[in-house]
């Protein structure tokens, strides 16, 4: 079990103390599931492998200098020692940290503790620019998605992730759903929507964040046999997508280049989605019209339930694979 640190900073925005408060609101809900114990801060509640745990201002600066000096620890003498250390009764090498300030929520791992934290910001520059100079038509992934689609349906991104797709789907005209399971994946994706919204360089509806969890969450609710999406069921009036996007984590291949800081961070958090197969299955039943699989350029084509791709949209690096029923 991974423990994710929490941590709100004295001077933050309204607006990010809502999210904040949003998310340690849904992990106070799962509280009593875990009897976990932390050796720093105040456990919130848990979710799939990752415990939560608040920590106040005091129990922060000690977080990082105990980080800071483990990584010292580690560079000196391996990892061994830190396993072997006191160190490793406060955190683990793969716990992490989410620190709420006046410019968001941002990610950082412990055993990382150099690099800046990971913040997701829908209004930089580079990626307004990316927006204007897509659309339906240049952009691979809606080509793929939106493919016949009028402006308004109801599209899925079965794993959002930092949520750029989403964003591109959304400008497109798609009414996106998003969904992310990885928890301090989440919680800084539900942050950054939250800063964007308002927003005057989104003049479109932007995506909506999923309570945490899959969209096989959502089709037991709509079965009726599962709580945990029935409140956004009931918001969608019960209705399927018409399309889901679906972008698996794959492993890199071993002579790949050094991938960019927020991939880095990502990767790590996230790991290799090892239930594709199942995912794919259970999107292909969701869906009205067709999945899209997001696949690497070299990686071979996939048939699920005896069910080829109908086509692709080649998107340079990787490729858009589009399953038709």
């Amino acid at each position: 079990m991974k423990k994710l640190f929490i941590h709100l900073s004295e001077e933050v925005s309204p607006i990010v103390n809502d999210s904040y408060e949003c998310s340690v609101g849904f992990l106070k809900q799962h509280a009593q599931k875990t009897d976990h114990l932390s050796s720093l801060g105040q456990v919130i509640g848990l979710y799939e492998d990752w415990v939560a745990v608040g920590v106040n201002h005091q129990e922060y600066a000690e977080l990082l200098q105990l980080a800071k000096e483990g990584a010292k620890l580690i560079a000196k003498h391996g990892v061994q020692s830190f396993n072997t250390s006191s160190y490793s009764s406060y955190y683990g090498l793969d716990d992490a940290l989410i620190s709420f300030d006046k410019e968001g929520a941002g990610l950082t791992l412990l055993n990382q503790i150099k690099m800046k934290p990971l913040l997701l910001d829908f209004e930089l520059l580079s990626y307004r620019q990316r927006l204007l100079r897509g659309g339906r038509q240049k952009e691979p992934v809606a080509r793929a998605v939106m493919n016949g689609l009028e402006d308004g349906a109801l599209v899925f991104d079965a794993t959002a992730g930092l949520g750029r797709e989403s964003m591109i789907l959304a400008h497109a005209g798609a009414k996106v759903v998003s969904f992310e399971r990885q928890l301090p994946i989440w919680i800084i994706l539900n942050d950054a929507l939250k800063r964007a919204q308002g927003s005057r360089f989104f003049p479109f509806t932007l995506p909506v964040l999923s309570p945490i969890g899959t969209i096989k969450d959502y089709s037991l609710a709509l079965a009726g046999t599962d709580n945990h999406s029935l409140t956004l069921a009931n918001d969608l009036n019960n209705a399927r997508p018409e399309v889901i996007y679906y972008d698996p984590m794959f492993p890199e291949r071993e002579n790949s280049a050094q991938v960019k800081k927020d991939m880095f961070v990502f990767q790590q958090v996230i790991g290799e989605d090892k239930d594709i197969i199942e995912f794919l299955e259970l999107a292909l039943e969701l869906a009205v019209k067709r999945v899209v699989l997001k696949r690497p350029s070299y990686a071979p084509p996939l048939a699920v339930a005896g069910l080829e791709r109908s086509y692709f949209v080649d998107g340079g690096q990787c490729r858009f694979d589009c399953y038709v029923h």
